[in-house]
């Protein structure tokens, strides 16, 4: 299969500038020449991780994270290589140019890209058949009823799901879409089993049939699931079908409409969540644009741990009936060790926030919204108005309850001011409710069955020695070049680290400005990436070329010196034969000129 020129990687990392790049995720904040934030890598309270405009290049000093901007898509995106290059040259209009290659990410890549193409041509399909199709009537009522139009209906790519068993698998077939892409899709079951991915032999039929489709995007407005919602309210069928979890989609570390609401939701720094699409859709077209919602009734650690990177604080906003509370007390955990704010907005008996703006308005919603309460403060209201306080042992359920959840708070200020307030409101004494929290068992964080976090492995570690040499390589082209001619392309052989110096040295096309270092980096595998990227190369010193023979000195030396002891105790055995000897002799000479021309002997 192809494989991407270098050329167009380097214009592609040349056209990427990384601050504008990592800023369209999440939120930076200046920090002197660098700019940082909390690393969205791992868990984190203080900011750790740095983004460097001048080599273009991102580094988390808590975790070891760490690359250039094609390593920042492939982690952040869970992307291989070509297809970070691919999604950074479409942002820059960079036409992408392919050579020959067999690289071992291809056959993943190209899965990838297939299943895409699948889901993008599905949701046009289902949009299709909404707008256009006799059988979709009763969907563009029903969705008229809920005063979503055409206008709408187009922005968020809502679709309709014919009652057909076989229009959409033959449809991704006439596409020439093989049996097992489509498999993969999850668009479609199979009453074959492992058989229906033998060509020819598939028995498929559609997932979706007779439901409203809501396409489901990632941060980056790719289609990468579906779900469908059935139009009768007494229908015997669940009333929503998702996509199940496939290559493209994992439900836990997806949030619904993050792709339309991320600006509003960074400017903001609040995030109102919702529980449905339709809620959130709603919401977002009445002008309240900062709203999501997670896929599922209360939210994974992975998608508490995504919404952190753009917002302080969120305002739960599920409907008020016993299961939407239970979801507000399930999503608490992962939102609170996430660091996050949690209000909880009270709407009306019997309401939704789409039911609320369309028979009040959104200023009513708004309002709602505005008037939300921290978590505690809204629990501790909602057992006082439950009649709880006339029962000693309701209160004392009550307080072990929320004791789990206050030991979850981070900030040691914070948690003691809500410790005081449930104390004051139950009448229990602090020492009586800190003894029944240690006691307690902690609450969990709701955890779906979801892709594994990234994992950033513990980093390749180099003596001071090897990192100076790779400081002096890459920023001194003296240094580098006297490596070059006295060794340094072997210095793997002296040390793990030197891998990192072999490479730079072998560096074909040198550092003259941050495109070339973007450029190298990129060709690195992760864990010299990460090295290399946390070598600060803006600490310039005097007689660099002295400093580099001295440390260059320092390693070799050692390892000639013993080697060469070696070959001595050898060449004094008595049971070699004249071949062996004069192969070992020619060692000793090597490696006495070696020794002599370092040391200068």
């Amino acid at each position: 299969m192809p494989r991407i020129s270098e050329e167009t990687i380097r214009r592609v990392a040349e056209a990427t500038d990384i601050v504008d790049l990592v800023s369209s995720y999440f939120p930076l904040k200046r920090a002197g020449t660098s700019w940082r934030a909390t690393c969205p890598f791992h868990n984190e309270k203080t900011p750790s991780f740095h983004v460097s405009p001048a080599r273009q290049s991102f580094h988390c000093f808590g975790c070891g994270a760490g690359g250039g901007v094609f390593r920042f898509v492939m982690d952040y995106e869970h992307l291989p290589f070509a297809e970070a290059v691919r999604r950074l040259a479409s942002k820059s209009g960079i036409p992408v140019v392919e050579e020959a290659g067999n690289s071992s990410d291809d056959r993943a890549e190209n899965l990838r890209r297939r299943l895409l193409s699948i889901h993008a041509l599905a949701a046009q399909w289902f949009h299709t058949n909404l707008m256009k199709s006799p059988e979709a009537e009763a969907a563009r009522s029903y969705l008229k009823s809920r005063a979503i139009g055409t206008l709408i209906a187009k922005t968020w790519q809502i679709g309709f799901a014919p009652d057909s068993w076989d229009d959409l698998p033959d449809l991704l077939r006439e596409q020439k879409f093989t049996n097992s892409e489509i498999l993969q899709s999850g668009l479609v079951s199979s009453r074959d089993g492992e058989d229906a991915q033998q060509e020819g032999t598939a028995n498929f039929y559609s997932r979706f049939r007779g439901r409203i489709m809501f396409p489901i995007h990632n941060d980056y407005g790719e289609v990468i699931a579906f779900s469908g919602r059935v139009l009768e309210a007494d229908a015997k069928a669940a009333k929503y079908v998702n996509s199940p979890e496939t290559k493209l989609f994992s439900k836990g570390r997806v949030l619904y409409g993050l792709n339309h609401s991320k600006r509003a939701l960074i400017e903001v720094k609040e995030a109102i969540v919702c529980e449905g699409q339709l809620d959130t859709i709603s919401a977002f077209e009445a002008g309240v644009k900062n709203v999501i919602a997670p896929q599922g009734t209360a939210f994974t650690h992975d998608q508490a741990r995504l919404l952190a990177r753009f917002v302080e604080t969120v305002v739960l906003c599920f409907d008020s009936d016993k299961a939407g509370q239970e979801a507000t007390s399930r999503s608490l955990p992962a939102l609170l060790e996430c660091g996050l704010g949690v209000k909880v907005a009270r709407l009306p008996e019997g309401s939704d926030p789409d039911s609320v703006i369309r028979s009040d308005g959104p200023d009513a919603f708004r309002q709602i919204v505005a008037t939300a309460k921290d978590f505690f403060d809204h629990a501790i209201e909602r057992t006082i108005e439950s009649g709880a306080m006339s029962d000693p042992a309701k209160v004392a359920a009550a307080s072990r309850k929320l004791g789990g959840f206050v030991d979850l708070i981070s900030d040691p200020v914070r948690r003691e001011k809500v410790v005081g307030r449930i104390c004051s409101k139950f009448g229990i004494p602090i020492p009586v409710f800190t003894a029944q929290r240690r006691q307690a068992k902690p609450q969990k964080s709701f955890h779906q069955n979801t892709q594994e976090e990234t994992v950033i492995e513990p980093p390749l570690v180099l003596s001071q020695a090897m990192k100076i040499l790779c400081r002096h390589a890459l920023i001194h082209p003296e240094s580098r070049q006297w490596l070059s001619e006295n060794g340094g392309s072997a210095a793997a052989d002296i040390e793990e680290g030197g891998q990192l110096l072999q490479k730079i040295v072998g560096c074909p096309h040198g550092f003259h400005d941050a495109g070339d270092f973007s450029v190298f980096v990129a060709s690195l595998p992760q864990h010299l990436e990460r090295v290399v990227v946390s070598i600060d190369t803006r600490i310039v010193e005097t007689d660099m070329l002295e400093t580099t023979k001295e440390c260059w000195l320092a390693l070799v030396e050692p390892s000639i010196r013993s080697r060469l002891q070696a070959a001595s105790a050898k060449f004094s055995s008595r049971d070699l034969s004249s071949q062996e000897s004069q192969s070992i002799r020619e060692e000793i000479q090597n490696l006495s000129n070696k020794l002599r021309n370092l040391v200068g002997d």
